[in-house]
């Protein structure tokens, strides 16, 4: 037992073997705007498509679908800018998907929460645990009113889970709304326009 503990020879760790940069490029000449805005719109073009594709898939989706995908674009980029794609499109399709079941359990809480209230009588106090009944008739109807909103945008989301439908806006649904509102949002249409086609 006795003795001192020999020590290993030091090493380096090896670097990692993919690094990805982003920064923005300087020093660009018309021409190599020209050509990255091009090369921008046919890869966004690409994106477009194949996520269109994804979501017609649905719950359907499989490792041959995916392959099929990809072989369907390799010709026109290249087998690494498809397989980027297609990754792209499926992270964006999943990650819809999950905030599609986050919809429905905040729906659920709010329905549940509405018809707790609308079950008590008018006026009685709540405790700490549970908010008590409306204060009037009027708010009473306003949110049986809500309540029926709601169950009807629940029944429509969960139709929409179970068809492994999503809805997926490639750039963004706020800035998709933006459009409606430039004013409000202090841009131009061509200031709108370009963030646009920038985000897809």
């Amino acid at each position: 037992m006795g003795g001192v503990r020999e020590l290993a020879g030091s090493f380096v760790v090896p670097g990692p073997c993919g690094v990805a940069v982003r920064d923005r490029l300087g020093h660009l000449t018309p021409q190599d705007e020209k050509v990255l805005r091009a090369v921008g719109e046919h890869q966004g073009a690409l994106a477009s498509r194949d996520l269109k594709a994804r979501c017609a898939d649905g719950l359907e989706h499989g490792a041959d679908t995916w392959a099929l995908r990809k072989r369907d674009l390799t010709p026109l980029s290249s087998s690494r800018i498809a397989g980027a794609i297609t990754k792209a499109t499926h992270d964006q399709w999943a990650l819809a998907r999950r905030c599609q079941a986050a919809h429905i359990q905040t729906l659920e809480t709010g329905i549940r929460t509405l018809r707790h209230r609308l079950s008590l009588p008018i006026g009685e106090p709540g405790t700490k645990r549970a908010a008590g009944g409306y204060r009037s008739r009027s708010e009473w109807f306003r949110k049986s009113r809500r309540l029926a909103a709601l169950e009807a945008r629940h029944a429509a989301v969960v139709a929409d889970r179970q068809a492994g439908r999503v809805r997926v806006v490639r750039g963004g649904r706020r800035l998709l709304n933006t459009r409606h509102h430039l004013t409000e949002a202090r841009l131009t249409e061509e200031q709108w326009r370009e963030r646009w086609e920038a985000g897809r």
